[in-house]
């Protein structure tokens, strides 16, 4: 299995996985496929460049000098772009229920699939 097959494979696997606790959370619904593929997707971004940052080192700044000739500290681009995607993630991870003040929310809005009492389900037959 080559490179980019290995990644649609965990796509995939984040992608059930994503659904499957959804479900669970009574939060799915069929409007957040493409976000939750979105979702898988950057996950494995993610997981790519964290890997790329641990074998940086994990430098978080580095030295830059700017025009004028003044050397500062900045982050490093690899950092700052593991910064906006944890950032990301977490909004989408909100957003989907998947964290306990996501799922509060949902449940503050009403969002969730009611769930069946005994007596719908008795009069239901």
């Amino acid at each position: 299995m080559d490179e980019a097959q290995k990644r649609k494979a965990k796509i995939t696997r984040i992608y059930n996985a994503t659904v499957k606790n959804m479900q669970k959370l009574g939060t799915f619904r069929e409007e957040f496929e493409t976000p939750v593929r979105r979702y898988s997707e950057l996950r494995v971004q993610y997981d790519i460049l964290t890997d790329k940052w641990y074998e940086s080192g994990c430098e978080i700044t580095e030295e830059y000098t700017n025009k004028s000739g003044a050397t500062n500290q900045r982050k490093t681009t690899l950092y700052l772009a593991l910064e906006t995607m944890r950032r990301e993630l977490m909004d989408m991870e909100n957003i989907f229920g998947l964290t306990p003040r996501g799922l509060k929310t949902i449940k503050t809005k009403g969002l969730e699939k009611a769930k069946e009492s005994a007596l719908d389900r008795l009069l239901d037959g």
